[in-house]
């Protein structure tokens, strides 16, 4: 089992140095870092459990009326409304959307938009609070630092996402599935162990550990290595499980991307 180091947000929004220190050198390794919410917001457990909740309710109705969900209106790289895969379901919320109030949603999740958007606004300035840190830790002035490629009024595909991937009865059945994240940071809620990062200098795969109740496990993600030129490190990863079993799993996930003005000016 992997080791993260835990970081309070309360203390990082506080701008204690130790605490800064600690985000900026876990940035730097292949693992991630937990991310403790709960002295920031005392709701946060409650919140997640309502969102498992609603998680469960959305995913376990039949797939002909999920469909109906599918988002024709958006490219295929986007991750928006409900889509399929031989391996999991998902439901993106889109960020600029939901600031905007003009995301139209199914009524199973339409009558939990509040939770929704104050969950997502939650994740969101928690992203934010960890890419000013990083920027001061790296000395990084004006269009330099990370916050600026992430501005609320610019549309991006920000955006938070429940996942249904349950595991199965074998777990040699486990398609691979390995990959680095496309955006600045992930954000990961969870209550069983799935998520396997590669360890790149030990040359191996160790199992990140669930995170504790009000904390979640953050990566860097590939936009946030490239605006650091490399020194942090988004992690090559994979969705598996240790063990036979067939069980619901659901995942819930806030992926921060650049502004679709930053990318574009991009070489």
């Amino acid at each position: 089992m992997l080791h993260l180091e835990t970081i309070d947000l309360a203390r990082i929004v506080a701008g204690d140095s130790h605490e800064r220190q600690k985000l900026k050198e876990a940035a730097t390794r292949p693992g991630g870092l937990l991310l403790d919410f709960k002295n920031t917001d005392a709701t946060i457990l409650d919140t997640v459990s309502r969102l498992y909740d609603l998680s469960d309710r959305y995913f376990q109705r039949p797939s002909e009326v999920k469909l109906k969900d599918v988002r024709e209106d958006i490219p295929p790289s986007s991750d928006r409304g409900y889509k399929s895969s031989d391996c999991d379901e998902t439901f993106e919320f889109a960020d600029d959307e939901l600031l905007r109030g003009d995301l139209s949603l199914p009524p199973i999740l339409d009558e939990e938009r509040d939770l929704v958007r104050q969950f997502n606004e939650l994740c969101h300035a928690a992203t934010i609070s960890l890419l000013s840190s990083l920027s001061d830790s790296l000395s990084l002035e004006g269009d330099k630092r990370f916050e600026t490629h992430h501005r609320t009024t610019d549309s991006s595909e920000t955006g938070l996402k429940l996942i249904c991937e349950p595991s199965l009865a074998k777990a040699a059945d486990v398609v691979e599935n390995k990959h680095t994240d496309s955006g600045t940071f992930t954000l990961l809620f969870y209550e069983r162990v799935g998520l396997h990062v590669y360890l790149p200098e030990e040359d191996r795969w160790d199992f990140a550990p669930v995170p504790p109740p009000g904390c979640a496990l953050v990566t860097v993600a590939d936009s946030l290595q490239r605006l650091s030129q490399g020194q942090f490190h988004s992690p090559l990863h994979r969705v598996t499980q240790p063990v036979d079993g067939a069980e619901k799993r659901y995942y819930l996930s806030y992926f921060l991307r650049p502004s679709h003005a930053a990318k574009a000016g991009w070489s």
